[in-house]
């Protein structure tokens, strides 16, 4: 999962680890190679509970997904750095979550990595995963292929789960997906955090992410929170360990104690397609 520019078409390259493969290898996939497992490794020997962490934060990602497109009647999902799922792994991806709740839902997938593309393309991923970059969202909302899968005159629930904290200004792209989404728009947002994570624990899982092909970034709690100004976080349970997050009672996964990766749902204010005020 990934905010790194790419070219489509651009060779493929496994000399450089990539977050996207690296993710797969903190959960045990077996779509990542020796550059990713390296770094992969380099995280664990810094926080042996990353990889529950890991999964953690995926069940967020599709629970929280499926809570909002059933609690807010929402039919389109973009999940953007979707990463690779591989079937070992032995969890639900976002679109299954969403269609369990709402079998009529249209749910699209977008990452920049080639290898996700290329796992995607060979039918071993699920769903339809397009091109994009988070980064440059003209990439996902006017990619040539999304054709009419997403309205964009109707609200979306947007997926940006362990995505922006490999982007250098996430703020920006936080209010570009604000001019871009309707009104009663989601976003599912998971980051990890500075806040009661060890700083030689940070400073260890930052430099293993130094030669991948994008950088990590640890940000405080009030950081995170700031991303989402001007919207209207779901609260209870507002910003929590990604274990945590559950509606309508917490969750009760296993919290990260050693690294802390937290993460909230927000509405877009605003009159959605069912004529709600939020």
């Amino acid at each position: 999962m990934t905010g790194q520019e790419l070219t489509p078409g651009r060779a493929l390259d496994f000399t450089q680890a990539s977050p996207a493969r690296t993710y797969n290898a903190l959960l045990k996939g077996r779509t990542a190679y020796a550059s990713d497992r390296e770094a992969a490794d380099k995280v664990i020997a810094m926080a042996p509970d990353a990889g529950q962490v890991a999964r953690e934060n995926f069940q967020f990602a599709g629970r929280a997904a499926a809570w909002a497109v059933a609690e807010f009647g929402i039919g389109q999902v973009a999940d953007i750095g979707v990463g690779v799922l591989d079937a070992d792994i032995g969890l639900p991806s976002v679109e299954e979550c969403v269609l369990r709740v709402a079998l009529d839902a249209r749910v699209v997938a977008f990452d920049n990595d080639p290898v996700v593309l290329a796992h995607a393309r060979s039918g071993r991923s699920y769903g339809r995963v397009l091109h994009g970059d988070v980064t440059d969202l003209d990439t996902v909302f006017g990619n040539l292929e999304l054709g009419e899968a997403l309205d964009r005159s109707a609200p979306t629930v947007v997926v940006l789960a362990a995505v922006l904290h490999f982007v250098a200004d996430p703020a920006a792209v936080m209010a570009e997906l604000g001019r871009r989404l309707a009104p009663g728009s989601v976003v599912v947002l998971s980051h990890a955090t500075t806040t009661d994570t060890e700083t030689r624990r940070v400073d260890g899982m930052t430099k293993a992410y130094d030669k991948a092909t994008s950088r990590i970034r640890f940000r405080s709690e009030e950081e995170i929170l700031g991303l989402v100004d001007g919207w209207d976080m779901v609260a209870p349970p507002g910003l929590c360990d990604v274990a945590e997050w559950g509606l309508p009672e917490p969750h009760d996964g296993q919290v990260g104690e050693h690294v802390r990766v937290v993460g909230l749902v927000a509405v877009r204010p605003g009159r959605n397609d069912r004529g709600r005020e939020r």
